[in-house]
């Protein structure tokens, strides 16, 4: 799973990084502690004028579907690919809207003695495969602009064997190739491309370095540069 994890680049990089042409946060999105519920970046693509653009939105880290009644349910900020197209939760958002979730790194809290660890890429930044839903709120009425509410979740999947001895699983993260793929407006999810994507996780998550790190990370109120320094 994935319960906590970090943007270290402002949005100007991140759009560098992911070819994003739309800019729709603030200009620092800076976190080093990211907890469900939380507002975080999401990279969308959509087709304007018969070309494909990429956009970078500020969503909320838990998907409500539509038939959420309110936000006081427990957050759905993961999902796992083995079942996300069978579950009501989830079976629209994997069909039709598919995101990316940029990240520096995530953190992870050891099954063996729980001892908080930073996993990240050696240089640059991870993709997670995540889907997003536009909620609307019913206590609010058509008029008002706040009723729609950007929600998305992570695709998580059983740990790549480098990650195994970590926790049972981790995010599915995204290659370049599948990062344009899972994007793209005519991709098809079916149960065979997610068992690939699967596949191009373990190859992704194999790159990845690892240390122990504070446990401060475990209170959401702690965010600073130091929570990824190794200790």
């Amino acid at each position: 799973m994935c319960g906590r994890f970090v943007v270290a680049r402002e949005r100007d990089d991140l759009a560098e990084l992911f070819e994003i042409e739309n800019l729709e946060v603030p200009a620092s999105i800076v976190s080093y502690n990211i907890a469900p519920t939380q507002s975080v970046p999401i990279v969308v693509e959509r087709e304007i004028d018969g070309m494909p653009s990429r956009e970078l939105h500020p969503a909320r880290w838990g998907l409500l579907p539509s038939f959420a009644k309110d936000l006081s349910g427990p957050p759905l900020f993961n999902a796992r690919i083995e079942t996300a197209l069978e579950k009501p939760s989830f079976k629209e958002a994997v069909l039709h809207k598919r995101c990316v979730v940029p990240a520096s790194g995530y953190f992870e809290w050891s099954k063996s003695d729980k001892t908080p660890l930073y996993i990240h890429p050696p240089e640059g930044m991870l993709g997670f495969a995540g889907i997003y839903w536009w909620w609307r709120d019913p206590q609010k009425t058509q008029t008002d602009p706040s009723r729609w509410v950007l929600t998305c979740s992570m695709l998580t999947k059983d740990s790549a064997p480098n990650l195994s001895e970590i926790h049972d699983r981790n995010p599915v993260m995204l290659s370049p190739d599948s990062l344009a793929a899972w994007m793209a407006p005519d991709f098809e999810t079916t149960p065979e491309l997610l068992v690939a994507l699967s596949r191009e996780s373990d190859m992704v998550a194999n790159e990845l370095e690892f240390f122990e790190v504070s446990r401060a990370v475990g209170s959401v109120s702690n965010n600073s540069p130091e929570l990824i320094l190794p200790i």
